[in-house]
């Protein structure tokens, strides 16, 4: 098969310079890291290099672990009738809590690595096809005989949903032997994103990981469904983030007030946790440290449906924490800037916003301001 434009021109730069570096590579040809590590991928694979070493890969990358599945969503016309026919408008999306985050970050031109079991599919294929200029897919297996992960879910006219159906199965085999055949990656990753599709020995292993290695690691609750893969030993995990209705489930309360946000945030401190975030639906959000004490803020979401969990909030507050979290120290600002990214992305029809980036992100931080919080 002939080069196109791209790679000939990669390849007529690696040949000027054998020890040139992907980013190099990048501002020449006027891509993103991550597609230029894909292209280079392929060149190996087909044979015009003998080897990736003739790239110097010279940053440490964010590795995003869990979930790349196709999202489709069902909204009911009028009053679901149930054993009949309903119409509906439908609306389907790719999605997956790990994919999404990796997608936030890709778009705010971060270096990021996809790790995910998936089938040899149509679903894969467009998943891939959409992702590859935003971040390494390279290391994504596909399991013959398995279906790529799918989630549907139906909504009422309220935007509450009815029913969801998740078919999630191929993710119980991305257990620790898996992570091995990664570890390379894992070790000079600059931050690990773990979602709750990981089962709970995985997840234990990337902490320990972690832990050894000197990386922040994060996970974040994908579903209610699978809270039994979050450990009972949390120790060393940087920030979690989840909301409430999974909180509750997990410790068997309910959050109605202060002082029982109180009691659930300190909860998950006292698994070990060193940042806690619950959220709300896509209203506000429970924040607790031991060292910054507990807040709450108002997300200010003025959409009527705002009562109800608007699909990829806390994606959007993760990546946009852990994009903060790498330039500042300042755990305020970590904290606006995630509560900035995940305001807007509530108010769009994308689970990701695709004119998400650097400037845009800027300016809503910016145009947002400081939102209002409450010690409690």
């Amino acid at each position: 098969m002939a080069l196109n434009e791209k790679e000939s021109k990669i390849l007529s730069y690696i040949k000027e310079n054998p020890f040139i570096s992907q980013q190099d590579l990048a501002t020449k040809i006027g891509l993103s890291r991550p597609a230029v590590a894909n292209i280079i991928s392929g060149l190996v694979r087909r044979g015009y290099l003998l080897g990736k070493a003739y790239v110097i890969n010279d940053t440490r990358p964010i590795v995003c672990i869990g979930a790349a599945c196709i999202d489709r969503r069902y909204f009911v016309e009028g009053g679901l009738i149930h054993g009949q026919s309903n119409n509906v408008t439908s609306q389907t999306s790719i999605g997956g809590v790990a994919l999404s985050i990796a997608e936030n970050l890709g778009r705010l031109q971060e270096d990021v690595v996809m790790l995910s079991l998936v089938g040899d599919d149509a679903e894969w294929h467009t998943i891939e096809e959409s992702m590859r200029p935003l971040m390494k897919t390279s290391e994504v297996e596909m399991i013959p005989g398995f279906s790529t992960g799918t989630f549907m879910e139906v909504i009422d006219e309220s935007g509450k949903m009815i029913i969801g159906l998740a078919e999630m199965d191929i993710y119980e085999y991305m257990q620790p032997k898996w992570l091995l055949k990664h570890l390379a990656t894992l070790k000079r990753a600059k931050t690990i994103i773990i979602d709750s599709n990981c089962p709970k020995e995985s997840v234990e292993h990337l902490l320990e990981i972690g832990a050894k290695y000197n990386i922040p690691t994060v996970l974040i609750c994908a579903s209610v469904l699978k809270l039994y893969n979050i450990p009972e030993n949390l120790k060393g995990l940087k920030l979690l983030i989840t909301k409430h209705d999974e909180t509750e489930k997990h410790f068997g309360i309910k959050i109605k007030d202060d002082a029982s946000m109180r009691e659930a945030l300190q909860m998950w401190l006292d698994k070990g946790v060193q940042h806690v975030i619950i959220t709300k639906n896509s209203q506000s959000v429970g924040y607790a440290s031991e060292n910054y004490g507990m807040h709450v803020y108002d997300l200010k979401n003025s959409d009527e449906n705002s009562e109800t969990y608007i699909w990829g909030t806390n994606e959007a507050l993760c990546a946009g924490i852990v994009y903060s979290y790498l330039r500042t120290d300042e755990i305020s600002e970590m904290i606006q800037t995630g509560l900035a990214n995940a305001v807007m992305s509530s108010k769009s029809a994308y689970k990701v916003r695709p004119n998400l980036s650097q400037a845009v992100l800027r300016k809503d931080v910016k145009e947002i301001g400081k939102l209002e919080s409450r010690e409690i």
